[in-house]
């Protein structure tokens, strides 16, 4: 056993047990069970903060962006359209097809058998039929080969009825994307700033020992590891917060451990955050554009989906400023219970040996054993 201490402690100091990242390793399970202080929170309220105003701003223009994009779809309806615009490639492939079989007239490129290919002129000529279907349904003026090759050449009249079309489609695929783009810069940042907000978040519960408050369900670890579980983590917050800011109420003294369980109060920012957080995870721009709005069939699904968004935007912006007022609130509370009551050193208990374990199971299973067989002894002598 002496040589195996020695050997492993060779490693953890050796070149390969840093590369490796064990020495590491074992260097934060020691300071894990390290008896440790108070600490404020203070000093990781500035990068939350951070985070949390940059997620709130990408928010709003999240709003602005999908408002001009149910704008555009309601101004279109009022128009008389109903379709959603073609996309700008596809009418391209068919302004080019078209203007491809009028300077050949002789060579017939959209026959049968070259529709029921797969190929770049099979895609084109059915691209031609879908922007006349199109055109048909939206009433535009776009009904032959040479208005629809009008788009890409430079010989044939321009028609008024193809370049709406166009238009269309290439504004709408511009709003689309930006849409997209914001929704991803939304969830990016809400990553992003997960990781100041977890820290924060352990470190509130890490200190509610420190601050004379025992009892509590939610340990440090299971704090932030219940925000990424699913499902878990659409309710299991709130009651994280409510325990935290309870444990953590100034006005509970802390000559009693457990007071704060029947007299701590809660902050009413933390409940509405907590609310607003669960309905950010159900309902947001990502489930809202793949669950909630899946199927954009015409231009009123359209504008239902950008509602939705923009409620999502919202409820985002509204979870990013109840965070910085709730993340303020709960370190000035503690800031406070540490000034009013003091503080005291806390000891982690330092996990139970497996063997250790594994032996007191033996012993007590055979101490069960040893009184059932007395049981039987003491049965068989009363016969």
């Amino acid at each position: 056993m002496e040589h195996r201490a020695i050997r492993r402690e060779r490693a953890r100091g050796s070149v390969f047990g840093r590369v490796m990242g064990r020495q590491g390793l074992d260097d934060a399970l020691q300071e894990r069970f390290q008896p440790y202080e108070y600490q404020s929170t203070r000093p990781l309220l500035r990068w939350v903060f951070l985070g949390l105003i940059a997620f709130t701003i990408a928010g709003a223009f999240a709003v602005i962006t999908d408002v001009g994009f149910r704008g555009q779809t309601n101004e279109w309806r009022s128009e008389g359209l109903t379709e959603v615009p073609i996309g700008p490639e596809q009418v391209a492939q068919g302004a080019l097809i078209a203007d491809l079989e009028l300077r050949d007239p002789d060579e017939l490129l959209c026959n049968e058998a070259e529709l029921e290919s797969s190929s770049v002129f099979a895609q084109g000529c059915r691209s031609i039929d879908r922007v006349f279907e199109y055109a048909a349904s939206e009433g535009l003026d776009c009904t032959t080969l040479e208005d629809l090759a009008s788009v890409v050449s430079e010989t044939q009249v321009a028609a008024p009825g193809c370049d709406r079309i166009v238009d269309l489609s290439t504004r709408f695929e511009d709003l689309t994307n930006r849409s997209n783009i914001m929704s991803i810069i939304v969830v990016l940042l809400l990553l992003i700033v997960a990781f100041p907000f977890s820290s924060f978040a352990h470190r509130s519960s890490r200190n509610l020992r420190t601050l004379k408050s025992e009892g509590q369900k939610h340990s440090p670890d299971g704090t932030v590891i219940r925000f990424f579980i699913p499902i878990v983590n659409i309710y299991k917050p709130l009651f994280m917060f409510v325990e935290l800011f309870k444990a953590s109420d100034p006005r509970v003294s802390g000559d009693d451990g457990t007071a704060w369980k029947k007299k701590g109060g809660v902050s009413p920012v933390a409940v509405l955050w907590g609310l607003a957080w669960g309905a950010v995870v159900i309902f947001n721009p990502i489930t809202v554009a793949r669950f909630f709005f899946r199927e954009r069939a015409d231009l009123a699904d359209v504008s239902s989906t950008t509602s939705g968004l923009i409620a999502a935007d919202l409820l985002i912006i509204v979870v990013g400023v109840l965070a910085i007022l709730m993340s303020n609130t709960l370190s000035r509370w503690q800031d406070t219970r540490a000034a009013r009551y003091g503080t005291v050193t806390v000891t982690p208990p330092r996990p139970r040996d497996p063997l250790e374990k594994a032996l007191e199971e033996g012993v007590r299973r055979r101490d069960r054993q040893a009184a059932g067989d007395k049981d039987q002894d003491s049965k068989r002598r009363r016969r």
